[in-house]
């Protein structure tokens, strides 16, 4: 979920090339402002605009007219809060779509999720997905959005009760929790539908509404949570709604608490509450400070400090009244529910209701632990599954890399997914195979060839589903004790589990892999 942040992390003494990062960051941030003031202040401006719409619209027109039947203008306008900036853009909305909303993963038309779409075909790259779409899938009738996914698997059935869930638009491992919640709640017998959060924007979401097809996705419905609540009640009336489940509220404003439970009075419903993360007490969501350390639900006073200084996953926080924000809502829920036993834990002392666990996925149907072949001068081949930025351990693994490199130890390190800071890793000699889609993981964890899989991540996950691809692989698996992953492994008496303060000493972690090393070699 964390594909796009605001949160920062300051630099690290001792990881080369971090500094040099930091400011390369900075500058891109500053180009890409700059960049769009230039393009919505002159191409969309009452000045030189006219001229160079008309310049940049025959560059484009192929495009224009290619996208044209596949875009829908007014809702792509109202994703834009700010009046000014909303009335430069809402006469040529298409252009602006093409030549700034596309990078800022602005839905094009209700049900085209950009998120959702990139994270399913990474070839998209930096290209605009509608036109990846258009141009490549559509006569196909490629998925463009969870609920088109899932239209065949999970098709409405006449004479059921319906819940719907209440999502974010980040993807990520939160949606594939939802997605096997859902699955469920359909094989016991309910109706699904999904109300989207539409990126970009605070109030705006999409449901797609399939009561009316078996069959196909019909047209999605748009409402605007801040003005549509009634609306949206009697839609979901119509269609048997009798139960709510929200699955995230971040990228909502903190007045979606009071529409949803506007939304749930309406309906004479109850609402629960998926947790899969420490949003509710921490608005960096991990507890992931600044100086990237887990501050294990730090006092608010030091939140204010961390979130003035390294910002948050949330525009104009309060930290002080943050967490008080969250309890209200979530005392009056049905029921909270949570991946693992260590987050109810850990929640526990903070919310006044009852925390369920629900487990994604069985851990006892797994194949035993294997012992990898490993000659006496081969390196250990250590592979870290999934995305990878400073919380997920990525500052971990490079001063570990940076250890085995100083000591010519024989070790390889393969990050296999996506990480926040390709160049800082490169800087290391850590090979990097990018993003990548879900059902393409196995095949290239066989081209790695990995001997064990680590999972350096430094805040306590709730789950952890590239531990479950490695443990089903059979892998040995090494990991801090910390978390979900933790208590899995502990559970099953496998794996190895590394003290969390070994993350400052490379030195040592370094030798707990040598030592690992020298275990698997067949002698």
């Amino acid at each position: 979920m964390r594909s796009r942040t605001p949160s920062r992390h300051g630099p690290t003494v001792g990881l080369r090339g971090r500094a040099a990062t930091i400011v390369r960051e900075a500058v891109d941030a500053h180009c890409a402002r700059v960049k769009l003031a230039l393009i919505e202040g002159g191409i969309f401006g009452p000045v030189w605009g006219p001229t160079l719409r008309r310049l940049v619209s025959r560059r484009v027109a192929d495009r224009l007219r290619a996208l044209a039947s596949h875009f829908d203008a007014a809702f792509y306008a109202r994703q834009f809060g700010d009046g000014r900036r909303r009335r430069r853009i809402e006469h040529f909305p298409l252009l602006h779509y093409i030549l700034v909303g596309s990078t800022e993963n602005r839905p094009p038309r209700p049900g085209f999720d950009p998120i959702f779409y990139r994270q399913s075909n990474p070839d998209v790259g930096t290209d605009d997905p509608l036109w990846h779409y258009v141009s490549r899938w559509a006569r196909r009738s490629v998925p463009f959005n969870e609920m088109a996914r899932h239209a065949k698997t999970r098709p409405w059935q006449a004479g059921r009760q319906a819940v719907l869930t209440i999502h974010h638009g980040r993807g990520g491992g939160s949606s594939r929790f939802l997605d096997l919640f859902e699955e469920e709640l359909w094989r016991k017998g309910r109706n699904i539908l999904r109300l989207r959060a539409v990126n970009g924007s605070p109030t705006l979401a999409v449901l797609e509404d399939r009561a009316v097809s078996a069959a196909d996705v019909v047209p999605a419905k748009v409402f605007d949570l801040a003005i549509d609540g009634p609306s949206l009640a009697e839609f979901a009336r119509r269609r048997g709604v009798t139960r709510l489940l929200v699955n995230h509220l971040i990228d909502r404003p903190p007045a979606v608490m009071g529409w949803i439970e506007d939304l749930a009075r309406g309906l004479g419903c109850s609402y629960d509450v998926i947790l899969h993360d420490y949003y509710v007490l921490c608005p960096r969501v991990d507890m992931v400070n600044g100086q990237g350390r887990f501050c294990g639900v730090a006092p608010p006073d030091d939140c204010v400090r961390c979130v003035e200084k390294h910002g948050s996953e949330v525009p104009n926080v309060k930290p002080l009244t943050w967490r008080a924000s969250f309890s209200e809502f979530l005392a009056h829920a049905e029921t909270i529910f949570v991946p693992s036993r260590d987050m109810a834990l850990r929640l526990a002392p903070y919310i006044a209701n009852t925390i369920q666990v629900w487990s994604p996925e069985n851990d006892l149907d797994l194949p035993p632990e294997r012992r990898p072949y490993l000659a006496g001068k081969d390196p250990l081949r250590v592979a870290i599954l999934g995305a990878l930025n400073v919380p997920k351990g990525l500052r971990v693994l490079v001063s570990l890399a940076r250890a085995a490199r100083l000591a010519g130890a024989p070790l390889a390190f393969t990050v296999v997914g996506p990480t926040s800071d390709p160049a800082l890793l490169a800087s290391e000699g850590i090979k990097v195979t990018g993003a990548y889609k879900g059902d393409d993981l196995d095949g290239l964890i066989d081209v790695v060839g990995p001997h064990v899989v680590f999972l350096p991540a430094i805040w306590p996950e709730t789950w952890s589903f590239v531990l479950t691809v490695a443990l089903r692989r059979g892998f040995p698996v090494v990991a801090f004790d910390i978390g979900a992953p933790a208590e899995r492994l502990r559970r099953l008496s496998r794996g190895q589990l590394l003290a969390l303060d070994l993350m400052d000493r490379p030195a040592d972690l370094l030798a707990a892999f040598l030592r690992l090393r020298d275990q698997l070699v067949v002698r």
